[in-house]
């Protein structure tokens, strides 16, 4: 790639860009053997792959619009401006090598991909990993969470606590979220070209509604912390990055330290989350798609965390303990790199990423962010 004019990005090593004299621009994108890329003409695609072929053995049938990619089905509508990908096919496969055909035909009851009450650790493995192979099918839902179904994070998340000495209520529990998947199989997510949410710009939302919000766009990005829920009394962070209409980053991880409030949970997931956030706003930034100069906004519902993070770099006798973290949230304020912005708490997206929710709220934010295919 450098050798044929392009340059790394620096937020991603493994991302390419090169500018033509007449302003085209072609984007790389590198995954161990896999390259795929995006053009801003279409002329400019034969001159592109005839470099490659200079390098490398290419097939006469490769270099056409993605079909399908590490699993990923992808489908591409460039006169509606729409992109939608789905895992239905890898989710299928899964299911049925793991599940019963009795368990299949009761996927449909289950809604939700995990109970509210928690999973106790136990101290030794009580399912041997001949009768359930329980870490292979943790890593295969982490892949799928990973790649199009920010929905089932949380869980996938919360059975990868007990990979050790995972138990019958374990292994149930892996299988309702398999249920889950196949019962929601075809869900994805769509990115729209003509998006009437503000493109480019990631914004950060702490269980927050959108200021703009006009009852059909959606909030772009959402961070919170479920304080002390997990066992170990230690916090989970989540996240969602919305952009174009769907969501092109999100995580759920619990806290590595034991907050002693929930503001200190909050300012450790608002920290987590702008640090992503700030990133992908670079990463943007450098493709050249967008400025950096408009502040990330956070919508925090916490006047505690607003108090302590707001008003210039200062000391803060309750947060002795976390005052790097906070001086980092202030100097990012101070800067305008981000700001925090109050509202109420009707809608939050984040919920999904940190805690087990009843069926019904659980659809409902799982269908504001992803989408069934269109």
């Amino acid at each position: 790639m450098l050798n044929i004019g392009f340059e790394s990005i620096l937020g991603d090593p493994c991302l390419f860009k090169r500018v033509s004299a007449d302003g085209g621009i072609i984007l790389v994108c590198t995954y161990v053997d896999d390259i795929t890329f995006a053009v801003s003409d279409a002329d400019m695609v034969g001159p592109f792959m005839s470099q490659l072929r200079e390098r490398f053995v290419i097939g006469e049938d490769e270099g056409g619009p993605i079909d399908y990619l590490l699993g990923i089905a992808v489908d591409q509508n460039l006169d509606a401006g729409t992109i939608h990908m789905n895992m239905e096919l890898a989710i299928t496969k899964l299911c049925k090598s793991i599940l019963t055909e009795e368990q299949i035909a009761k996927a449909d009851l289950f809604d939700s991909p995990m109970l509210p009450s928690p999973l106790k650790r136990g101290e030794l493995r009580m399912v041997p990993k001949s009768s359930f192979d329980y870490l292979s099918v943790v890593g295969s839902l982490l892949h799928i969470a990973n790649c199009v179904r920010p929905d089932i994070s949380y869980a996938v998340g919360n059975l990868a606590r007990f990979s050790l000495t995972p138990g019958t209520a374990h292994v149930n529990a892996a299988k309702r979220v398999l249920q889950y998947l196949w019962t929601t199989r075809t869900l994805g997510i769509t990115y729209y070209r003509d998006s009437i949410q503000k493109c480019n710009v990631p914004l950060m939302y702490e269980k927050a509604k959108h200021p703009l919000d006009n009852g059909t766009n959606l909030t772009q990005v959402f961070a919170d912390s479920d304080y002390a829920a997990d066992e170990t009394r230690r916090s989970t962070m989540g996240s969602v990055t919305m952009m174009n209409g769907g969501p092109i980053s999100w995580f759920s991880i619990l806290g590595k330290t034991v907050c002693l409030s929930t503001c200190e949970a909050e300012i450790n997931a608002a920290v987590t989350a702008a640090k992503d956030a700030l990133h992908l706003s670079r990463i943007i930034c450098d493709l050249g798609f967008a400025t950096s100069e408009a502040p990330i906004q956070i919508a925090e519902d916490n006047s505690a965390a607003i108090a302590q993070a707001t008003g210039g770099i200062r000391h803060v006798r309750n947060a002795k303990h976390y005052e790097i973290r906070l001086h980092f949230l202030q100097q990012l304020v101070v800067d305008k790199s981000i700001e925090f912005k109050y509202c109420p708490t009707e809608l939050q997206l984040a919920d999904l990423m940190t805690k087990p929710l009843d069926a019904m709220k659980h659809k409902g934010f799982a269908e504001a962010i992803l989408s069934y295919a269109i």
